[in-house]
């Protein structure tokens, strides 16, 4: 289990960011940083516990505008430290949109200065631009409102 305190440097919109190369949840190879060379912003919800209720509201709200954020160009991806197989099985319980990334090590926690502790992140969505600069960023969100609130400010943005 880890720990992660909130970080003595904060990040703020305008700040690039390192785009790793990930796996989601079934394994499937993701660049980031060639996602975003695509034109793509990129949404990164933070949340704590696959399958919670919180969780389940928020990841069913984002499937419901799923379409609406990829005419927009944004990919969405849900990460947690939960296990792969719990991410697996959250997506086809919830029917799910978007890749879910396995994050048990931390590394997209780290980079996005998203805390946490004993194994569950905090609920955090960072809107990356693709230029690989951090958008927005929405620190401790309300699971039910969140999807609906950034997808109104990416509406906002596009205009």
């Amino acid at each position: 289990m880890f720990v992660f305190a909130l970080p003595v440097l904060a990040l703020a919109p305008g700040d690039p960011v390192a785009l790793p190369k990930v796996q989601d949840s079934y394994g499937k190879p993701i660049d980031l940083a060639a996602t975003a060379r695509e034109g793509k912003y990129l949404l990164f919800w933070f949340y704590p516990k696959a399958s919670s209720p919180g969780c389940t509201a928020q990841g069913k709200r984002y499937a419901e505008l799923h379409g609406e954020f990829a005419k927009l160009g944004v990919e969405i991806y849900g990460v947690s430290a939960d296990p792969a197989a719990d991410q697996c099985s959250f997506i086809e319980q919830m029917a799910l949109k978007g890749a879910m990334l396995p994050d048990k090590d931390g590394v997209l926690a780290r980079l996005f200065k998203v805390g946490g502790v004993f194994g569950f992140y905090n609920r955090d969505t960072i809107l990356v631009s693709p230029r690989g600069r951090v958008e927005r960023i929405w620190r401790g969100v309300n699971p039910f409102r969140d999807p609906d609130t950034v997808l109104a400010y990416v509406r906002e943005l596009k205009r």
